[in-house]
């Protein structure tokens, strides 16, 4: 009975310690920069040092792989379908970060059965191990890979733009989120994009918290905000991100905040993979678990805004 009740305890701290590493975007409504928020602070992560995947989550209409101008690849279909494991579709991208892609124009994903987003979730978990951060882009809206995707994360990060119509979505958001999932469902954060100033992201949190506390009896925590910046939206143009494009712009900078703020608050839970003293650089190939080409392998270079070691925080 003793030797059950710890592998059961063993099993339950595995699963806590993978869903304090997952992190999920999520929005109400369409359109207000969740993928370009997702996309940059995997990137900034990854030049801080850490060993990041990032997820399309939202399976039926991809965005990651055309917001970093990559070509289409074998993706979380083909892992569903089981014509791949799971190493085969992750693939080597910018800065070091590895991409599990989704497809795009695919109603039969974006409408997957429940067992089966159980399934996606179960293997991203276990991939967690091999990482210091999972985030996952999910789909906009409320719809159940979204729920549930976010559900097994440590926390969701639902982003918004001070407009009342995305303020509106992202409450529905936090209200569903807020009932679903381990005890309650994952943490709950708000990022105000492209605000025009810090002032209007505070208050925007502001009454999204207040409301929140009062009809939902839970708050809702202040992830930050990035500022209106023209660069990003020429940053997309170009299919890049725009830690890259522009990293001295003041979009780039935030979410350079955002990347470290995340990586501190997994740190202090404690629940890192193993890694040996003064390691510092992206893991990849055998070093994690997953095949990479050796370009995708990069140690942080000196002298940008953002390739300062978060492990030293």
């Amino acid at each position: 009975m003793r030797a059950d009740q710890a592998e059961g305890l063993r099993i339950l701290r595995e699963r806590e310690a993978a869903a304090a590493r997952m992190v999920a975007f999520v929005s109400g409504k369409g359109g207000v920069g969740k993928t370009h928020v997702a996309v940059n602070t995997a990137l900034a992560a990854a030049g801080l040092g850490a060993r990041v995947l990032l997820v399309d989550g939202d399976l039926g209409l991809a965005n990651v792989d055309v917001l970093l101008g990559l070509p289409a690849a074998a993706g979380s279909r083909e892992l569903l379908l089981g014509h791949e494991p799971l190493e085969a579709v992750i693939h080597p991208g910018p800065r070091g970060v590895h991409i599990l892609p989704a497809a795009s124009a695919r109603a039969d994903l974006a409408a997957l059965p429940r067992e089966e987003i159980g399934r996606l979730a179960a293997l991203l978990a276990g991939a967690a191990a091999g990482f210091d951060l999972v985030l996952l882009d999910l789909g906009s809206g409320i719809g159940p890979v979204v729920l549930d995707l976010a559900a097994a994360c440590g926390r969701a990060v639902v982003v918004a733009t001070p407009e009342p119509t995305s303020l509106a979505d992202a409450y529905a958001v936090v209200k569903l989120l807020g009932g679903c999932g381990r005890a309650g469902g994952p943490e709950l954060e708000l990022l105000v994009n492209a605000a025009g100033s810090e002032l209007e992201a505070l208050e925007t949190h502001d009454h999204l918290d207040r409301l929140a506390r009062r009809f939902l009896g839970r708050g809702l925590s202040y992830r930050g905000h990035v500022p209106r910046d023209a660069r990003v939206p020429r940053a997309v143009a170009m299919q890049q991100a725009v830690v890259e494009a522009a990293p001295t712009a003041p979009a780039a900078r935030a979410i350079v905040r955002l990347a470290a703020d995340l990586l501190h608050a997994v740190k202090e839970a404690g629940r890192f993979p193993e890694e040996k003293p003064g390691e510092n650089t992206v893991r990849t190939g055998a070093a994690s678990g997953f095949a990479s080409s050796p370009a995708a392998v990069r140690t942080p270079r000196r002298g940008r805004p953002w390739t300062r070691s978060w492990r030293a925080c």
